[in-house]
């Protein structure tokens, strides 16, 4: 991955950036662990803070669907 690219592996906060609309550009399992990449860092770094201070503000119906579309991702195959 570029250097302008996020890695995180927590589920929730990854299905609240992409509810938020970050491009989601890779996703990687090793062993047991999910590893979710996203577009532009400084952007997923704001969001995170902003989560972090339950400051978050996004649409509940984005947002599970965002989980459900990442847990389909990492069961696929």
């Amino acid at each position: 991955m570029n250097m302008d690219t996020y890695k995180i592996k927590d589920l929730y906060i990854a299905a609240y950036l992409y509810a938020e609309g970050l491009e989601l550009c890779d996703v990687e399992k090793t062993g047991k662990v999910c590893w979710f990449y996203f577009v532009d860092k400084n952007r997923c770094e704001q969001l995170i803070s902003l989560y972090w201070k339950n400051q978050a503000i996004s649409k509940i119906k984005s947002y599970t669907d965002a989980i459900r579309t990442l847990k389909d991702l990492i069961y696929a195959n």
